[in-house]
């Protein structure tokens, strides 16, 4: 019975350090002018859990604008690499304006390994500096 216990602890510790989140915080903000076609200043912010008040601001910028079906489009790199999957959690405000309007995402990324094994933030922001590039 001991045995079985143990054995129980020990499965349920390494599938533990198996998997690890990570969150990332997307936030646009809308030029002043209101009328205007262009696309909304985005930063990022890595953070460790979803309540984390002390995101680190990614020092570069990670969006870049494309067209798609005619109409322009705004895309995101949220720095998420090797995640085998990311969920957005929560969007601010529900206005689906997101391209030219002040709005906030909160994104989870799912890794299939120990928060250990992940990269740094320098070797993270070099690597989407190497991308961008």
């Amino acid at each position: 019975m001991l045995r079985d216990i143990l054995l129980l602890y020990l499965v349920l510790g390494i599938a533990a350090e198996s998997v690890h989140w990570q969150w990332r915080e997307l936030i646009c903000r809308s030029k002043d002018d209101k009328s205007t076609k262009d696309a909304s200043d985005c930063e990022v912010l890595l953070k460790e859990d979803e309540n984390d008040q002390n995101g680190r601001k990614v020092p570069l910028n990670t969006c870049f604008d494309e067209t798609a079906n005619g109409q322009p489009r705004r895309y995101c790199n949220i720095l998420c690499p090797g995640a085998a999957t990311a969920y957005r959690i929560t969007r601010y405000p529900q206005n689906h304006k997101c391209r030219t309007a002040d709005i906030q995402f909160t994104v989870r990324c799912e890794f299939s390994s120990a928060r250990a094994t992940f990269m740094t933030d320098s070797e993270l922001f070099a690597n989407a500096r190497n991308a961008l590039s």
